[in-house]
């Protein structure tokens, strides 16, 4: 019921962060008009990258949030890293056109309405800055690709902000694309992380913040554990990681064996915050040659 409500607020956020874009869009593309200031221009690009990522995301969170099935076991939570590893790749493209448009105005610069360009602008920061909000602190990578998405559009329309006010006081029109690069170092920076988490899940790499050895260490210390292998750890999803082990214990009821289940799914969710544990419980006097290996070191030991 908690993921539930969960989903359920963040689809409002996303959905209430769309309407902000569209209309920052259409807003944009006035501005451009009125103005002649490419970089008014470029902020509307980034507007529509933003809409098409919020679409995206909720599209994945609806997927998400389907139940699993004969076909699709773990449901669909995948799809939410699917989204975000796509948004990554759209924000390098995007930084890569905001060096290209910067070479072009460092060589030829161009003259632009400033007071026009400074009023869409800040109207663009406003709505930046609040869509932002709404979606700040989120750890679903997911959620937190669209919040790249709108820091770059919040950075990119400061940048406009002052750029407008140094060309209105100044007449020096070589700022805008100075402050272009740097934003675009921003937005890489950004997605190049949220980039290599997303691959992260996909290869299912051990989650960055958990460590295994510790982990293995934690569960030789649950009474009636003898010993501990085949220890397998990834991620589902941001929210959601998944753990596997053989764990050895002596010859006992299964009253005993369950409770031993029951003390390490309970350690691994207070500890490491790991839900999904699956527990495969191996007797000592089985005779089965991993367990051998563990508990005669002659035939050597695997303890990981």
């Amino acid at each position: 019921m908690g993921l539930k409500s969960s989903f359920r607020g963040t689809k409002g956020k996303l959905r209430l962060a769309l309407l902000i874009n569209i209309s920052l869009l259409l807003i944009a593309l006035l501005g451009y008009l009125v103005s002649n200031s490419l970089a008014l221009l470029g902020d509307a690009g980034h507007v529509l990258t933003d809409i098409f990522a919020i679409a995206t995301s909720l599209t994945a969170i609806n997927l998400a949030a389907r139940s699993p099935h004969v076909e699709a076991t773990f449901g669909h939570h995948r799809a939410e890293v699917l989204a975000a590893l796509f948004n990554a790749v759209i924000l390098l493209f995007v930084s890569g056109y905001i060096f290209y448009e910067s070479y072009h105005r460092f060589i030829s610069p161009q003259e632009v309405e400033s007071v026009e360009m400074l009023i869409v602008a800040v109207i663009g920061l406003c709505g930046n800055l609040y869509a932002t909000r709404l979606l700040h602190g989120h750890k679903d990578i997911n959620i937190r690709g669209v919040y790249l998405h709108l820091l770059a559009d919040t950075l990119s329309s400061g940048g406009v902000v002052v750029g407008a006010v140094i060309i209105y006081f100044t007449g020096n029109y070589i700022v805008d694309p100075i402050l272009s690069v740097l934003i675009a170092l921003l937005i890489i920076s950004g997605s190049v992380k949220l980039l290599r988490e997303s691959i992260g899940v996909i290869m299912q790499w051990t989650p960055e913040h958990l460590d295994v050895n510790e982990i293995i260490e934690t569960l030789k210390r649950v009474e009636g554990v003898r010993g501990v292998h085949d220890v397998h750890l990834w991620t589902l999803c941001s929210s959601i990681h998944s753990f596997s082990v053989h764990i050895v214990i002596d010859d006992m009821s299964m009253i005993e064996s369950e409770r031993i289940k029951s003390m390490i799914r309970k350690l691994m969710h207070e500890e490491f915050n790991i839900y999904h544990s699956t527990l495969e419980l191996e007797c000592v006097e089985c005779g089965d040659e991993t367990v051998q290996k563990i508990c005669h070191p002659e035939h050597g030991t695997d303890n990981h």
